[in-house]
């Protein structure tokens, strides 16, 4: 059903409506769908440049950055005022459930936005995640204020942005890179990392911040308040985290941890916690075993017979297998201190910003990597996937199947199963999020593109059947919502996205 029918039946009925009864009003905004409870960084890739061709992708999870380093600029830090007084247009409703694409700067701006709006017109696709802080940690528009100095003329009328999303019926997402800003780390290299006396870049040449730090936290927030002022219904936020590999050189750069220098973990805290009550219920039931022994021995020592003997021998079996359950002390060390304060620090930010965001009314959501959901934490990224997904409404993992290595899941070659990879990953996530008391909606990012980076065999051409493929699995799932990404923003033409 085209949406474009419906919208005009819709508004003939409300006008039908309207002439019977003026008291009721046209347009009623909706909550959003309750949290499906099971239900990525592809990193979510670099912009592409104005019309760009051929397939843009990033580095799959697990790959660690190389070392480079940039020149740093001498500006002196500077902290932007947070802009106050929301002023969120009416109009927008929650659809049913969110299936969106991502749209860059670039194209919001250009002449690919008309494709881009034919595409949600003539299909059930319904929403836009809209690069408002890009990966290179450009406003893609020119703001006025202190953030002016980072806005780019990508989007050179915003609000007319806005208003043809909500003629459109376009539920509006706003994408803000957090920690991933080659921009604001080349003005301000304190607030970066520093590595012989220059601005340290992964091998891709990304400069990133530092999550230790307010500033940043405040920067990123800045942008979404931004976002939020024009009329977009949701910040999300990616990049939530360390860069790839940081764990293997967080004594090699130079950064600052800020107040999380002397700080002890959150994990630590409940490692003690739990160790101390551990401790006291092992002593409390070693004391009568303790006994039970010392008083058999005794009377096996005054009169020996096989009997005494029996009972001696059966009180040392069972203390010595209780002391076999003696709670070990937890890693209390300054190594596993450092990398709890990573996840503290990224779970930190991802809760100030929700609650900095609050009077604006938008929703919160968070890009995280798709194998976070599948390991106890990631605390070499500072992602811990239940911890960010109890302070946002909306978890998005990027499970694009190219990006999982092989075997992962038992599947051999993962991006040449596209359903299977959801199907399993849809498993694991249900886990994590139905032991939450409050779980987000889940709405994860599915591929639309060809992984060609990968080697020959392991990857296979993507277009129409591997999407719908990974939409059917995750409908199997119970898993209704969905972002769909291609960094070139180029979508496979006849994908059935009915939901």
């Amino acid at each position: 059903m085209k949406k474009i029918i419906v919208f005009g039946l819709l508004s003939a009925m409300l006008l039908f409506t309207a002439s019977c009864s003026s008291s009721k009003s046209s347009t009623e905004s909706t909550d959003p769908p309750a949290a499906t409870t099971p239900t990525p960084d592809q990193n979510n890739t670099d912009n592409p440049p104005a019309d760009p061709s051929g397939p843009t992708t990033s580095t799959p999870p697990g790959k660690q950055d190389d070392t480079a380093t940039d020149d740093p600029a001498t500006d002196p830090a500077t902290t932007p005022d947070t802009p106050t007084a929301p002023a969120v247009p009416p109009g927008f409703e929650y659809p049913d459930a969110v299936r969106g694409v991502y749209v860059t700067g670039w194209s919001a701006g250009g002449e690919r936005m008309q494709t881009l709006l034919k595409l949600l017109d003539d299909t059930e696709l319904n929403a836009m995640v809209i690069d408002i802080k890009d990966d290179d940690g450009y406003i893609t528009f020119k703001p006025e204020g202190d953030l002016a100095q980072f806005g780019q003329p990508y989007i050179r009328d915003p609000k007319a942005l806005m208003k043809t999303l909500q003629e459109h019926h376009i539920y509006p997402i706003a994408r803000i890179v957090a920690f991933k800003d080659s921009v604001l780390a080349k003005k301000h290299p304190e607030l970066s990392y520093v590595l012989d006396g220059k601005v340290w870049r992964n091998g891709n040449g990304d400069g990133f911040i530092n999550p230790f730090l307010k500033e940043n936290w405040q920067h990123n927030v800045d942008a979404a308040i931004l976002a939020a002022n024009l009329g977009f219904q949701e910040i999300q936020f990616d990049y939530v985290r360390f860069p790839e590999g940081f764990e293997s050189r967080d004594k090699i750069l130079q950064y600052s941890m800020g107040e999380y220098k002397d700080k002890k973990p959150t994990k630590f805290i409940q490692q003690e916690k739990q160790y101390a009550e551990a401790t006291a219920k092992y002593k409390e039931g070693l004391t009568p075993l303790q006994a039970a022994y010392d008083q058999a021995a005794a009377d096996y020592d005054s009169a020996k017979t096989d009997e005494s003997k029996k009972t001696m021998d059966d009180a040392k079996k069972a203390l010595s297998d209780f002391k076999k359950t003696e709670p070990k002390a937890p890693d209390f060390s300054e190594k596993a201190r450092f990398t709890q304060l990573r996840v503290d620090a990224v779970t930190d930010f991802v809760q100030f910003a929700r609650e900095q965001l609050k009077p604006y009314g938008v929703k919160v959501s968070v890009d995280i990597f798709g194998y976070s959901a599948t390991l106890p934490e990631a605390p070499g990224i500072g992602q811990n996937f239940s911890r960010i997904s109890s302070n946002v409404d909306v978890i998005s993992s990027m499970i694009y199947p190219s990006h999982w290595s092989d075997g992962y899941f038992g599947i051999k070659h993962p991006d040449t199963e596209p359903y299977r990879l959801v199907q399993e990953y849809a498993k694991r996530e249900q886990e994590k999020l139905s032991a939450l008391t409050s779980p987000p909606i889940s709405r994860p990012w599915i591929q639309d593109f060809t992984a060609s980076w990968l080697a020959k065999g392991s990857y296979i051409k993507y277009g129409k059947d591997q999407v719908d493929a990974q939409i059917q699995a995750l409908k199997d799932a119970g898993i209704h919502e969905f972002l769909i990404w291609n960094a070139n923003n180029r979508y496979s033409e006849g994908v059935d996205y009915t939901p």
